[in-house]
């Protein structure tokens, strides 16, 4: 089995703590970072199918804009070398992990709430 991921999901949950979302969400995000295999989609993913809020396929959440998601996608695939319909293995996503975070972080993490759940800052 595989998952489906976009972009920023692939640098994101990699620093996945099982903190800050309902145990519906956490169970799920558990099961997709647990196989082996990841798909990569545009838009809409595995994680973003239970979340609460995606509406009309686009993320509602009021501290990040679809605009942003979809940029954070955009970087995350142009980061790590990436092109959707691509079938990575997650060892081969985490081990181009420290070449591209300090850029990732600069980009994106100094103004994300999860910061300091993601990298104790």
């Amino acid at each position: 089995m595989k998952a489906k991921l976009r972009g920023h999901h692939l640098i994101c949950l990699n620093f996945f703590r099982g903190e800050g979302y309902s145990e519906e969400f956490i169970r799920n995000i558990y099961s997709v970072i647990g196989k082996e295999k990841v798909e990569i989609v545009v838009g809409p993913d595995d994680v973003c199918a239970r979340c609460p809020y995606l509406e009309d396929n686009k993320c509602a959440n009021s501290d990040y804009t679809d605009e942003k998601i979809l940029l954070q996608d955009r970087e995350a695939l142009r980061l790590l070398r990436f092109k959707p319909g691509e079938i990575v293995d997650w060892k081969i996503i985490s081990a181009k992990l420290p070449g591209i975070l300090d850029e990732w972080k600069a980009l994106f993490c100094l103004d994300c709430g999860y910061l300091e759940v993601c990298f104790n800052e």
